[in-house]
This record gives C-alpha cells, structure tokens and sequence, in this order.
C-alpha cells in the first residue's frame, strides 16, 4: 500500500531531533528522495515544489531551516522504519 509525504515532513524530523545537522534543506531532499527511491522502485513524485504550511513566523523558513517548498512522494509505506533510520543517519551527517 502506498502512502504520500512530503519531504517537508522528512526534514521537520531531521531539524527537531538534530538540532546541529548543518545540510541544506536542498541537500536533505535530494538524499532522502534518492534513498526512497532505492528502497521503491516504484516510488514517484507527485508533485516537486509543494508549498509547505508551517504556523510559524519567517526566521524559521531557512535553507538551514525549515523549507518553502517540498516534493510530495508517493512510496510504498512497508520502507517508512528504514526510511526513519535513514533521517538519523542524515540527521547526524
């Protein structure tokens, strides 16, 4: 069964739980979108720059931040575990 998230989601669990990762908002998407697509062949994305709807005031909207824009994927959900321990993984990089 597959499931649609947007890297926005991906990157707001990276940035909270590693507060120091120093990657670009740009960077991060390009890597986990290239991982998902490795783990679901069959992946795709549904839409590449998706406004992003955060109820917060702009500092936080950064390239070191939180995006503007993100692709929403739609993949294969069994992959969302090793998906998450990818985001550690890139969240510690």
């Amino acid at each position: 069964m597959s499931i649609q998230l947007g890297n926005d989601e991906f990157i707001l669990y990276i940035r909270k739980r590693f507060p120091n990762c120093d990657q670009t908002n740009d960077w991060l998407g390009k890597h986990i979108w290239q991982w998902i697509r490795n783990a679901d062949p069959a992946a795709e994305i549904v839409e590449k720059d998706f406004p992003c709807y955060w109820d917060i005031p702009g500092d936080a909207i950064d390239r070191l931040r939180l995006p503007k824009t993100a692709a929403q994927i739609s993949f294969r959900r069994n992959i969302l575990p090793d998906l998450f321990a990818y985001l550690d993984q890139l969240g510690n990089e």
